[in-house]
């Protein structure tokens, strides 16, 4: 009988063991997924923005996109011309352009209006000198400029400026 007691006092004590290491491992592990929890939330948390206010933002411009069609590239037939002085010497500028339009119905209104359009940049080209279209922000501002010219001119024909962007398909200083 002493035996029996002996015998029975070993298998509790293992059962307390087997419960003890693994109580540990399940604690452990419960552990470690409200880390990968917590964690996870917080990188998301601070990846999409963290406030509400982004995601309107987001939202709208998605919303945009959505609205905007595909690029439309119009291109101005025959190059633009033109004479411009410099401080140490007249130089003859040409330059070749294109206009980005995200409708059929804009690239219609720039297709109707190209003379008026191209006389238009024409007449802020030649008003430019020579020594600043030589440096790359020259030519920037210049493409700027011709894009407030082209929406402008665009705005008093049609109520609508239409153009997104000129480009300058070709730029030759000589």
């Amino acid at each position: 009988m002493a035996e029996d007691e002996q015998d029975l006092e070993l298998d509790l004590e293992e059962d307390e063991e087997v419960e003890a290491s693994g109580g540990s491992k399940k604690m452990l592990i419960i552990i470690i997924v409200a880390v990968v929890l917590i964690g996870g939330g917080a990188a998301a948390f601070f990846l999409l923005g963290g406030d509400g206010g982004d995601e309107t933002e987001d939202k709208v411009t998605a919303d945009e996109v959505v609205e905007k069609g595909p690029p439309i590239y119009v291109g101005v037939p025959n190059a633009i011309t033109a004479n411009l002085p410099g401080a140490t010497k007249n130089r003859t500028v040409q330059i070749k352009m294109s206009f980005l339009v995200r409708s059929e119905e804009a690239k219609q209104n720039i297709k109707q209006h190209m003379p008026q359009l191209k006389n238009d940049v024409l007449m802020l080209v030649s008003q430019k000198n020579a020594d600043d279209l030589k440096l790359p922000t020259g030519r920037q501002k210049l493409q700027e400029e011709a894009l407030t010219t082209v929406q402008k001119t665009l705005t008093d024909l049609v109520d609508d400026p239409t153009v997104e962007k000129v480009l300058f398909v070709s730029f030759v200083m000589q």
